[in-house]
């Protein structure tokens, strides 16, 4: 479909052509709040512990984490569903763009989990894991919206996942194959 495709090359193209180094600090505002939601929730329910995961493979783990589910999740979530012209919307629009994405993104880690990945089901299905997404969704959400990079919210996103993985006891399917 013609539509389909000028939507994607003026929306998902535009997003990974701005850089993120030209893009003001000031559009990764929400990362430290969501740290602190993210450090409460987790460490409170045991979600988060401090276990460092010391095996060669970790090195490797960035750039697998960078791929999927950073970058592509970031395109689908943040790069398709948001269109790039957002930011000159009211703010009703704007927090509709953000619900949607957010929406979608935590709806994905269950069914994520119970089709493809069941090893993650005791995780993913987790309400509090999955208010952490939420909080994880609205800060890229809104990342992406002010800064229309998709750059933004993939480092946003690998950043936490990689931390995650590496440091705090999250899981990656990889690491279970």
């Amino acid at each position: 479909n013609h539509e389909m495709i000028e939507y994607l090359k003026n929306n998902l193209v535009q997003g990974f052509l701005v850089s993120p180094l030209k893009v003001p600090a000031k559009y990764f505002s929400l990362v430290p709040v969501f740290i602190v939601i993210s450090a409460i929730i987790g460490f409170s329910t045991n979600l988060l512990i401090f276990k460092p995961l010391l095996t060669n493979f970790s090195l490797a783990l960035p750039f697998i984490v960078f791929i999927f589910p950073s970058l592509l999740e970031e395109a689908f979530f943040r790069g398709i569903l948001i269109p790039v012209k957002t930011k000159r919307q009211n703010r009703k629009k704007k927090f509709l763009f953000m619900l949607l994405s957010t929406f979608a993104f935590v709806a994905w880690h269950p069914f994520n989990a119970l089709t493809f990945n069941s090893s993650a089901i005791p995780i993913f299905l987790d309400p509090w894991f999955l208010l952490i997404v939420a909080a994880l969704g609205i800060t890229c959400s809104y990342s992406y919206m002010v800064s229309r990079s998709i750059w933004v919210p993939v480092i946003i996103h690998w950043a936490t996942v990689t931390v995650w993985v590496i440091f705090l006891g999250g899981r990656n399917l990889v690491l279970e194959l």
